[in-house]
């Protein structure tokens, strides 16, 4: 992985002026962009099967579910489409989701009727899949993660009607236990034979029946993953019978060489290295949620396939962008199949599909290669919705590289997410990564940091509703308009004599909120390893083999569980207007405070006066000191919270998705000027408008954060007006302000870089451009996909020129 790169071999193929995509690979994304999203029934009817027959009741859990994966890849459809030369479907259609009824599925599947006509994210399906879907639900009532995570009818229905409405907190781990990298490199290597015969060996060295469960389980799921392959070279060989051109004729018959060697043997080229990859991807999605399982650093580990390739003259550099290119349309062909409160609190079509770009190698050496400029080249020519680039930029980064990553800014749509290799490796150390993984770490789903192939991180585990503390603070643990106490019992504000009563009031809500958190995540973790381990996605995690024990139940090497804070921003405001107006200046008493706030702010005077003290993002040291308290004790409470049920710590991350928008609409008004309903900051951003003094000093007041406290990464979008950079001297300048950023530690950054105007147009008027690419939350998705008030916060950011 980490030999020298041969230069004069890429410099013989190497011309990195962008071009557009290939003809076939221009082919595939508008054959792709042109289908109707989805949704497949298939994987949910494969599942009830197995899970049915009468036969399989009395195997183990691991068996149980390595048997069913098995089940459904041996008899899910299997399709090669035109000009394909990396195959694979995710689903029975071209672009689908599908659902997992043992997990969080059974929702959509009772909303299985409402699906094509839903206002946000519709998903075509006949009326006899919609029967068929939901005749299934009454089978999975008792056998969903929801019901079998708790003990007692009350947990149950409590919890299905607090994550039904999602205020609170929403558990994202019960949807499934993924947001990992697993270790494609090892099974491109020695494919699913080798991992088999690797099991076989340590099933001869152990009498413990629970080893030789999981080790059996493995076997199952790999031999599933080997039997996938031999299905899409049965079928390549089928339609090159049928072909009567001759030259797709023969790509067919190559298609089925390949896939008769891969994944079941290791791979002996580029083009097989990277079908390997595909097939065991969608292969996890069936075990269990794949959408948030990652491809990782495919520059790092593809890149000896493509130089001895290359060497070879088996392949030219135009051939290996050819099938990276198939290969990144194919991950546009999987959308999320999720509920209505999902598709609320998420806010549309997400992608977290991550492919990591550049970095550094294990020892600290710049680790940039061609691969990883073929891949910027793609995510500027395709910029469709997955996968999702990700660049990591460090001190030795190549200026050339770097130059590049600016550059492709520009296009239309959104650009690679930036991430700071220095800050983002020693907050990994800090939390026990050693140095040669956190130099390896990949950046999953959205933002967050992992070792790949090494770590069960559950970096998405949870998200957090922060503002709502400071509603229940002022309100002794209540809602404003609630009689309900579903927070601690605090003081009422007329005992409150200094700021410091407040805080202490905010801090017992916070960890009351957390704790209950932690609660019913820690019921999730015990139903995945009591009830649904993966063991087809676990052999492909390091330790896992080694100690013989699947990662849902602490098996890898790195065990985390993430949780993230929505809505900082707005609860550092509120902490800063409070002591101003109340404490500070005095034209107000917390009593009068709360009263507003009741009244949805409708005095004009009193909004106006809490909107006009300083916020967080000016560059204003006592706003932005409060932006740093809130982070610092946000980070604080939640490694408070101990260790999960794999042993690992609970890491704080500050990235929203789209719940920003989901909890701000629950959430009444607060001290900072928002009046209820409205949306918070996204991630670590500040409120939206509040940011007037320009971009340096916005990212001023997001160095003055300590990044280092958040190991399960942050979000910080920016959104930048197009027409003021798209200069040389404004390229030089956004050049210029990236590198302040990162060498003042900033951790990441992702721009909109985007004229004002074409956001309003795309909301007014869709047709207009159906395909505009944004970056949202850490992920990017066609701006049409949003819901309308997703599409509303977007819009509203504050928007920067030169």
């Amino acid at each position: 992985m980490n030999a020298p790169i041969n230069k004069d071999l890429i410099a013989a193929n190497s011309d990195r002026c962008a071009q557009p995509p290939s003809e076939r690979v221009e082919a595939l994304k508008k054959a792709v962009q042109s289908e109707t999203n989805g949704a497949c029934i298939e994987r949910a009817l494969l599942w009830t099967e197995y899970d049915k027959d009468k036969r399989n009741r009395g195997k183990t859990p691991a068996v149980r579910i390595a048997e069913a994966t098995r089940h459904v890849l041996n008899h899910k459809s299997v399709k090669i489409y035109p000009r394909e030369l990396i195959v694979g479907n995710f689903t029975s259609k071209r672009v689908a989701g599908f659902c997992y009824p043992e997990l969080a599925g059974i929702q959509v599947m009772v909303e299985a009727f409402g699906l094509p006509k839903r206002r946000v994210n519709p998903l075509e399906i006949s009326l006899w899949d919609r029967f068929k879907l939901a005749s299934k639900v009454p089978y999975w009532l008792n056998k969903n993660a929801a019901y079998r995570a708790f003990d007692n009818m009350k947990d149950r229905f409590r919890f299905a009607a607090e994550q039904g409405e999602a205020l609170q907190y929403q558990v994202y781990e019960a949807g499934g236990i993924a947001h990992l990298a697993p270790d494609y490199e090892k099974l491109i290597k020695v494919g699913a034979q080798g991992i088999i015969d690797e099991v076989a060996s340590m099933e001869a060295q152990t009498s413990d029946p629970e080893k030789l469960d999981f080790y059996r389980s493995v076997k199952i799921a790999m031999s599933g993953l080997a039997e996938f392959g031999d299905r899409y070279a049965a079928e390549a060989k089928a339609m090159a019978v049928q072909e009567s051109d001759p030259v797709r004729k023969q790509e067919l018959l190559d298609i089925a060489a390949v896939c008769s060697r891969v994944p079941r043997q290791g791979a002996t080229n580029f083009h097989e290295a990277v079908q390997s990859m595909t097939l065991a991807h969608i292969a996890i999605f069936q075990e269990t949620f794949g959408e948030t399982t990652c491809p990782g650093r495919i520059d790092q580990f593809l890149r000896p396939y493509y130089e001895k390739d290359l060497a070879e003259a088996r392949i030219d550099r135009a051939q290996a962008k050819e099938i990276l290119g198939a290969f990144c349309v194919k991950l546009c062909e999987t959308i999320p199949m999720h509920s209505d409160v999902a598709t609320s609190t998420l806010g549309g079509l997400t992608s977290w599909e991550v492919v990591t770009i550049g970095g550094q190698d294990s020892e600290g050496n710049d680790a940039t290669n061609e691969l990883s400029y073929v891949l910027l080249e793609l995510a500027d020519e395709l910029r469709m919705r997955q996968p999702n680039f990700h660049v990591r930029i460090h001190e030795n980064t190549p200026k050339a590289f770097y130059d590049e990553v600016i550059r492709i800014h520009f296009g239309a749509g959104s650009a690679p997410a930036m991430y700071n290799d220095e800050t983002i490796i020693e907050s990994m150390m800090n939390v026990g990564y050693s140095l040669e993984d956190a130099r390896n770490y990949v950046a999953i789903g959205c933002v967050e940091p992992t070792a790949p192939g090494k770590s069960l991180a559950s970096t998405d585990a949870g998200m957090y509703n922060m503002p709502l503390a400071v509603e229940m603070a002022l309100n002794e643990g209540k809602q404003f308009h609630s009689s309900k106490q579903i927070g601690a019992k605090t003081p009422p504000v007329s005992e409150m004599r200094s700021m410091d009563d407040f805080v202490a009031a905010y801090d017992t809500q916070v960890k009351h909120q957390l704790g209950k958190l932690r609660r019913d995540l820690e019921a999730i973790e015990r139903f995945h390893a009591e009830h649904h381990p993966t063991p087809l996605t676990s052999s492909m995690v390091e330790g896992c083999v080694e100690q013989g024990v699947c990662s849902t139940s602490g098996g890898a090497i790195y065990n985390f569980s993430g949780i993230q804070g929505c809505g900082m921003a707005t609860v550092a405001d509120s902490l800063g207007a409070i002591e101003s107006a109340v404490f500070e200046d005095k034209w107000l008493t917390l009593e009068e405070l709360v009263a507003h706030l009741k009244d949805n702010l409708s005095d004009e005077v009193v909004r106006t006066r809490l909107e006009g003290i300083d916020k967080f993002g000016n560059d204003i040291p006592k706003a932005d000191a409060w932006m740093k308290w809130v982070g610092d004790h946000y980070s604080d409470s939640i490694h408070a919270l101990g260790k999960n049920t794999r042993g690992g710590q609970y890491l704080a991350g500050v990235y929203s998705n789209t719940s920003h928008t989901h909890f701000g609409s629950l959430t009444s008004a607060t001290p900072n000027g928002r009046r209820a309903g409205e949306t918070f900051a996204s991630g670590f951003a500040p409120e939206n408008g509040a940011d007037k003094r320009g971009t340096t000093a916005l990212l001023n007041s997001m160095n003055r954060i300590d990044y280092k406290k958040f190991a399960n990464g942050i979000n910080f979008n920016i959104k930048l007006d197009a027409s003021s950079y798209d200069c040389e001297e404004g390229r030089d300048a956004l050049a210029s302000l990236y590198k302040v950023y990162f060498k003042r530690h900033g951790m990441q950054v992702q721009a909109n870089m985007l004229d004002p105007k074409i956001l309003i147009e795309a909301r007014d008027n869709p047709e207009l451009h159906p395909n505009l690419l944004i970056r949202v939350s850490g992920y990017s998705a066609y701006f049409n996909d949003l819901s309308p008030e997703m599409q509303d916060e977007v819009i509203s950011r504050s928007s920067h020129g030169a």
